[in-house]
């Protein structure tokens, strides 16, 4: 199970270095280059894809609103006795065709029987999927979040490269679980590229948080 630990950490990781936002304006707006996408996250082997979907179902789990983008097929260990073989499905998930940005769900399986569970499903949301902020407010609220915290991946993007926009839903509060509190918001990132991410509240355009992508405190001097 090595290798789902490792993913945990990775994960764990990324959301340390997020950076929690202020409340922007709304009435700025940047009319630089933007686009609203629908990006697809689901595992690209599609062999393993199509057989964790069927592991699932074995298990008599359902997969409507799923999206599994990590499949683990053969994670064994011996302990010195019988070999088993463990299998790991981890998804997020959807509510009326718009992503869940911050779910997480992890299916886990001992020789392909269901085991254990890691997160929880949310189903059908109630909030509704339209969207309120023009994109070139969102735009201006990536962009100021970029030029304030200084850091880059590489030279190749600055504030005049276009960027992506993808709507869909978040849990504001993960720390509580049990009582989940969602709002529609945008995943912002320079097209082409993961990193920096930003998250940005729909209805009252406030930066929810925003990762460069780089897990160090030394700043990266931009040209």
């Amino acid at each position: 199970m090595k290798k789902f630990y490792c993913l945990v950490l990775i994960v764990l990781a990324a959301f340390t270095a997020c950076k929690k936002g202020e409340l922007s304006s709304a009435g700025g707006e940047d009319n630089g280059c933007i686009s609203r996408v629908k990006r697809d996250y689901s595992d690209s082997n599609k062999v393993e894809l199509a057989a964790a979907i069927t592991l699932l179902q074995k298990n008599n789990i359902p997969v409507n609103g799923l999206v599994i983008y990590r499949v683990i097929l053969n994670d064994s260990i011996s302990n010195n006795g019988p070999l088993n073989i463990y299998q790991h499905v981890i998804a997020y998930e959807e509510s009326k065709g718009l992503p869940i940005f911050n779910s997480g769900i992890g299916y886990h399986f001992r020789n392909e029987a269901f085991s254990t569970i890691i997160g929880r499903r949310y189903g059908t949301l109630s909030l509704n999927t339209t969207a309120t902020a023009p994109l070139p407010q969102i735009r201006k609220i990536f962009i100021d979040a970029f030029k304030k915290d200084g850091y880059t991946i590489d030279n190749r993007v600055n504030e005049s490269s276009c960027l992506n926009a993808e709507f869909g839903y978040y849990n504001l509060t993960p720390d509580t679980p049990d009582q989940p509190h969602f709002a529609k918001v945008w995943k912002v990132t320079f097209m082409n590229y993961d990193y920096p991410v930003a998250y940005i509240q729909d209805d009252n355009r406030k930066l929810l948080s925003y990762f460069n992508g780089l897990l160090t405190l030394n700043k990266t001097n931009k040209k």
